[in-house]
């Protein structure tokens, strides 16, 4: 059961992973557009509304697969001062912070897109609608959020060295 849960929360940190990485593409390929297009003197309209709504997916497609691979800043400057154990309450506590974080930014972009919905809100060049967009962050936060904290929880019950290697 728990490798079965590990392995669908592994999937969903992969397929928020390739929506950044695909968010990326699209985005490196506006901007090449527009280049090319500026200097044949027709430059690519609402770049800017493409670029800004990708940039969010792009951003928050990567933060799960970036804590999986231990890319998320940490501090370590005073860690071999500290008992085993008590790195391991930091790990743990610091993975719980992280999944705490990306659940508000969940809630809260969650609540904003209901504005947004309610108010018709949309991009400024292009009239794109910016709902769908939170919404993406509010799935790709709450991804976030649940392999921060399962990471936490096998940091919490690992018994072995004091800092929970991301690759566990």
């Amino acid at each position: 059961m728990i490798m079965l849960l590990r392995k669908a929360i592994d999937g969903l940190v992969d397929l928020s992973a390739i929506l950044g990485g695909l968010a990326l593409v699209f985005v490196t390929g506006v901007i090449l557009t527009d280049v090319v297009g500026r200097a044949l003197g027709s430059p690519l309209y609402g770049v800017q509304d493409l670029v800004e709504m990708s940039a969010l997916l792009v951003v928050f497609g990567g933060m799960a697969f970036v804590d999986r691979r231990g890319g998320h800043v940490t501090v370590d400057l005073l860690e071999h001062f500290y008992s085993p154990r008590l790195n391991k309450i930091f790990v743990v506590l610091g993975c719980l912070t992280g999944a705490l974080i990306f659940g508000l930014i969940a809630w809260q972009t969650w609540e904003a897109s209901k504005l947004s919905v309610m108010l018709n809100r949309a991009t400024n060049i292009l009239f794109l609608p910016r709902a769908p967009f939170q919404y993406g962050v509010v799935v790709l936060s709450a991804i976030t959020s649940i392999a921060m904290f399962a990471r936490g929880l096998r940091a919490a019950l690992n018994n072995g060295a004091a800092s929970e290697s991301a690759h566990t």
